[in-house]
């Protein structure tokens, strides 16, 4: 992944949530915005398709900010990376 994961993150959160991607910050919760469960699966759908990750189902649905999200798939995306050892 050659841009960093946070802006990935925030471009896809703010397509699924019709907000401006500049007026997101990682502290701010998803619920306060109209985040739910159709709006999730698209982002994650998204999340998954467009940065080649998979993100755990239950880990996914616990996030509660923009940060913990971008924490998320910056954690799939690392593990997707390792090779298992010779």
């Amino acid at each position: 992944m050659s841009e960093s994961v946070e802006g990935h993150v925030l471009e896809i959160v703010s397509e699924v949530l019709g907000e401006a991607a500049d007026r997101l910050r990682a502290e701010h919760v998803l619920a306060d915005y109209q985040w739910d469960s159709i709006g999730s699966l698209e982002a994650l759908a998204q999340l998954e398709s467009r940065l080649e990750v998979t993100l755990d189902l239950r880990e996914f649905h616990a996030v509660r900010t923009i940060g913990e999200l971008t924490s998320l798939v910056a954690r799939a995306a690392g593990a997707g990376r390792e090779t298992p050892a010779s």
